[in-house]
């Protein structure tokens, strides 16, 4: 039956059969867009085109927030050019800077600079620990100053005990490629140093030679023992006991010269004179004691002074207090082995 339907409609539309191909085309609805939407569109493509065009030139003029006005004729500050003077300080400075310092080598696996020739520059690695040693005895003043200091950790550390204890100060990058430098204020000296950090390569300990500071080296260890043995001589008198006072020599006359400056006890021990004066004379301008020779003539001896009392390294027959020079001076002698007088 479907064949013969097919047949017979065929046979009823004979302009059917002589007819081509149909072509078909899509019909558009009926756009139903709201106009917002479309205006939305609208600010979306602008925005790309904005973002695809090239960047503005580095000297572009930078819109100023409203209420805000530049004069007409402002212009950027340039580069300061710099005096002759600055331009060589400024060279000097770059020569000392890039100067190349050859480090030595050191016990326990120390690199050590020669303090002063130059930029000594300390390599670090992260997860590394790097040490700068400083001169036995020397002490920091005050904390480091590193010019990145929220990439790199510094702290002090101390090792040894008393007077030659040294400290050193610890070195730790947080990443590598970093470039700073670090300064570092003593009791002695100030160091200027570069620190750099690699991936792999850093420094484990670093030190100084000090080639033009060894007789600065030797009076300080000299001026530490005057202070040492002035502290335990200044604690020997003050801790005197009854018996070490009976054996203390007070024969001395006392002649002469302003109550000002008139000591009032003078004793010896066999080896050293003390003689203690007036607690006012501290807060006053203090006499000088010399020796009077044979000839009666003063001559200069060691002594120091602790406050109130007066310390000389030796014993002495006869001496004088003297205050002021020529003939306004003030003057009180002393003199030992003699029974003490007004």
């Amino acid at each position: 039956m479907f064949a013969a339907g097919a047949a017979a409609q065929s046979a009823k539309s004979p302009d059917a059969q002589q007819a081509g191909p149909v072509t078909v085309k899509r019909v558009h609805a009926q756009s139903t867009t709201n106009p917002a939407d479309d205006a939305l569109r609208k600010q979306v493509s602008q925005d790309l085109n904005a973002l695809q065009q090239p960047g503005p030139a580095p000297n572009t003029t930078v819109q100023q927030p409203k209420g805000t006005k530049v004069p007409v004729d402002y212009k950027p500050e340039p580069d300061l050019p710099l005096t002759p003077t600055a331009q060589a300080a400024v060279l000097l400075s770059e020569k000392w800077l890039t100067e190349t310092t050859s480090p030595a080598p050191g016990p326990d696996g120390r690199v050590v600079y020669s303090y002063g020739s130059g930029l000594p520059t300390v390599v670090c690695a992260p997860l590394r620990i790097c040490m700068v040693e400083l001169q036995a005895g020397e002490r920091l003043i005050g904390e480091p100053h590193i010019g990145d200091s929220v990439r790199w950790n510094i702290s002090p550390a101390l090792f040894g005990k008393g007077d030659s204890s040294t400290t050193v100060i610890v070195i730790k990058p947080q990443e590598t490629g970093l470039d700073t430098n670090l300064l570092l204020t003593t009791d002695r000296r100030a160091y200027y140093m570069r620190l750099l950090s690699k991936p792999d390569d850093y420094i484990a300990r670093v030190s100084f030679a000090y080639p033009n500071d060894d007789a600065a080296d030797q009076r300080w260890k000299e001026h530490l023992a005057r202070q040492e043995q002035e502290q335990l001589e200044a604690t020997r008198v003050a801790e005197l006991t009854p018996t070490a006072i009976e054996s203390m020599n007070f024969n001395y006359q006392i002649k002469g010269g302003n109550e000002s400056i008139r000591p009032i006890q003078v004793f010896d021990d066999g080896q050293k004179t003390y003689i203690r004066m007036h607690p006012n004379t501290q807060h006053q301008e203090a006499p000088v004691l010399v020796v009077l020779g044979a000839d009666g003539k003063g001559e200069m001896l060691n002594y120091r002074v602790k406050g109130d009392m007066y310390i000389a390294d030796r014993l002495f027959d006869r001496a004088q207090l003297v205050l002021g020079s020529d003939k306004k001076a003030k003057k009180v002698e002393i003199i030992r082995g003699k029974s003490k007088e007004s």
